[in-house]
């Protein structure tokens, strides 16, 4: 919305992932924190065997990105939708005790601490790119500012710490509320625009908004996922430009179908800006161009609508 409103988009391609996420076919994904490796899980594939020893000196406890690219390497390469974190060697009643919430999700599916492994995979976590604010969270546009994880502010670089995005919607969420009142104060009085919908009839077919949802995931997960490279980027776009044209000029009656527009222009804007940092930093990895490139791309990527 931002994005069509003129608001300059920046950072679009650093999407975090969070490398262990509960995995159940048809359940909700439910995080499992980084900390049960702090206190000693340990990463086993499919066959049992750990693996992170290979990947990083750090094993169990490299940085997020890290750990994400090493499932997903482990995965392909073992043919398996997941792997395991193995907690048999804690003591239940203390991981109970220090663990209440994941202790609760895991009795909830029967799983054992004491005797099973959890299945887990990598997950889209956080969106470290936004919609660019300065130090009194103002956007490009009069009277828009911005805060929390739609705003790029430039607080976590191009790898997010953990725990760190509190505390930018705290500092960052009084500042917005602040500067949103005293642009209103200096303001003569609010001014409204009537809104209208300037889309004419469209004499294409119409997709099945959910199903393009749903191929919407599927896709960007697969192109524009973990690691990157120049050719699934492409197809990505291409796709995804295809799919507009068939949902893009519709007017919808329900927030379903506007959401799945969004989608659309937020997925095509993350796979241009992917595709155009050809290096790897922070969570940005392409495997066509795995080195970090300071001096081409020691900078942010903006993306503002043409014509805004």
């Amino acid at each position: 919305m931002a994005y069509r409103a003129g608001a300059i988009l920046r950072d679009m391609e650093m999407m975090q992932f969070h490398p262990t996420t509960l995995y159940i076919a048809g359940a909700s994904r439910a995080l499992i924190t980084e900390a049960l490796r702090g206190e000693g899980a340990l990463l086993r594939d499919s066959t049992g065997k750990a693996f992170m020893k290979k990947y990083h000196p750090d094993s169990e406890l490299a940085p997020r990105d890290v750990v994400s690219r090493a499932i997903l390497d482990r995965m392909l390469k073992t043919g398996s939708t997941h792997v395991y974190l193995d907690l048999r060697h804690f003591d239940k009643p203390h991981f109970a005790k220090r663990f209440p919430l994941i202790s609760e999700i895991c009795e909830s599916f029967d799983i054992d601490i004491a005797t099973d492994m959890i299945p887990v995979r990598p997950s889209a976590h956080y969106m470290i790119g936004g919609v660019k604010i300065d130090l009194e969270a103002r956007t490009n546009v009069p009277g828009l500012f911005a805060c929390g994880e739609v705003a790029s502010t430039g607080l976590h670089g191009a790898n997010r710490l953990g725990s760190n995005s509190l505390l930018e919607g705290l500092v960052f969420g009084k500042i917005a509320g602040q500067s949103a009142l005293m642009w209103l104060q200096k303001m003569a009085g609010p001014e409204y625009r009537k809104m209208t919908i300037e889309i004419p009839p469209s004499d294409r077919s119409r997709l099945d908004t959910e199903d393009v949802r749903n191929s919407l995931r599927a896709l960007m997960w697969r192109n524009v996922g973990i690691t990157r490279q120049a050719k699934h980027l492409d197809e990505a776009q291409e796709i995804i430009r295809f799919w507009q044209r068939y949902v893009m000029d519709k007017v919808f009656e329900r927030p379903f179908g506007w959401e799945t527009q969004n989608m659309l222009t937020v997925s095509l804007l993350m796979a241009q800006a992917a595709a155009q940092r050809t290096e790897s930093r922070g969570v940005h990895f392409r495997s066509d161009f795995p080195e970090r490139d300071d001096a081409a791309f020691a900078r942010h990527i903006e993306q503002i609508r043409e014509n805004a």
